[in-house]
């Protein structure tokens, strides 16, 4: 759904973003980076929203997804008395292949992110340089194989993004291999694989059909 040109949110979308203003600045400031693309809005039942994030804005670009959540931070008025950060202070970002013309998000990463934030709201601390090995593949998409653990890095477009509730990270998901996560908790950093990572792919895709990065 790539459009040519800055585009209205549609009827419904537009609904949401005047009523969450929160949320209307995140919009608006992943629009500052892809001005060209009209991401489609994933939202989660209720029940569902409230073990971690609303849902997801997820942009179709070329060769890619691009989702970044929205609900870990105050997309409402402010409400908390912490006025530097918005609410957890984070929201997850992610980029996984995409073929021309799919207008459908796997369903295996919307698991993964809502995942990641319902451990967050359990108490788990989640940062910068911070790791997770998985007992399945991914999303417990068989398919995804041999890509069973996930690292946590600044997002490759946007790091940061100041709002009337206060300050938002985002956190963009990067799938590991078994063999790179292994090597993370024998070393104690991810930081090595990152690195090499980054330089073969700035975009830092979490593709679990790339080839393993071996130090």
């Amino acid at each position: 759904m790539r459009r040519s040109g800055r585009t209205d949110a549609e009827p419904g979308e537009r609904t949401m973003l005047e009523l969450l203003p929160g949320l209307t600045q995140i919009y608006e400031g992943w629009a500052q980076h892809y001005p060209d693309v009209q991401p489609l809005t994933i939202q989660f039942p209720p029940s569902d929203s409230e073990q971690g994030i609303d849902g997801v804005l997820a942009y179709p670009m070329e060769g890619h997804w691009l989702l970044v959540t929205f609900g870990l931070t105050e997309l409402g008025e402010k409400t908390s008395e912490e006025k530097r950060v918005s609410g957890a202070g984070f929201e997850f970002s992610c980029r996984i292949p995409r073929e021309d013309g799919d207008e459908t998000v796997p369903a295996w990463i919307l698991r993964v992110l809502h995942a990641l934030a319902g451990q967050y709201v359990a108490g788990a601390q989640l940062d910068v340089g911070h790791w997770i090995i998985t007992p399945s593949p991914l999303g417990g998409e068989k398919s995804n194989g041999d890509m069973t653990s996930l690292a946590i890095v600044p997002d490759a477009d946007m790091r940061i993004l100041d709002t009337d509730n206060g300050l938002v990270l985002f956190f963009q998901v990067v799938g590991l291999m078994a063999e790179e996560g292994e090597y993370a908790q024998q070393a104690d950093t991810v930081a090595p694989i990152i690195a090499l990572l980054r330089d073969r792919d700035p975009k830092m895709l979490t593709d679990p059909n790339r080839e393993t990065i071996r130090l």
